[in-house]
């Protein structure tokens, strides 16, 4: 009786568990990291929505060195925009139309990014290569 029991939680827990992985898998959000494909250094900000959100934040800026991959954020939205410049004032001009946002008393223009709606467990790189003077 105890073994069949045991065979019925296990069965249960296993049908249970999957979309509880689900769930705190669309919780934490799509995973955005950034490369810097450039020779310089720069400098990262995005317009996101958190998990656990539905509207837009504005956060940055992170510092990202020459061939470095670093995790930003993780993006509850389909819909990412982001910025890069450099420390002598260059910055990234991304596809699109740009939006423009206050991020840490700086106006600046952000590109947007489609990350798409599929949440599983692949990560989404953005690669920073053209910095404009």
């Amino acid at each position: 009786m105890l073994r069949y029991r045991s065979l019925f939680l296990a069965m249960v827990l296993g049908i249970v568990l999957p979309a509880n992985a689900v769930q705190a898998q669309r919780f934490s959000g799509q995973p955005i990291y950034v490369q810097n494909n450039t020779d310089v250094t720069i400098w990262v900000a995005a317009s996101y929505i958190p998990p656990g959100s539905s509207s837009y934040v504005n956060d940055g800026y992170w510092q990202v060195d020459p061939g470095q991959r670093v995790l930003i954020v993780n993006n509850n939205g389909v819909w990412i925009y982001l910025h890069a410049h450099t420390a002598d004032g260059r910055e990234y001009t991304g596809p699109g139309s740009p939006i423009r946002r206050t991020i840490r008393s700086k106006t600046v223009n952000l590109f947007p990014v489609d990350t798409g709606t599929d949440y599983d467990p692949r990560v989404w790189t953005v690669y920073f290569s053209n910095i404009n003077p």
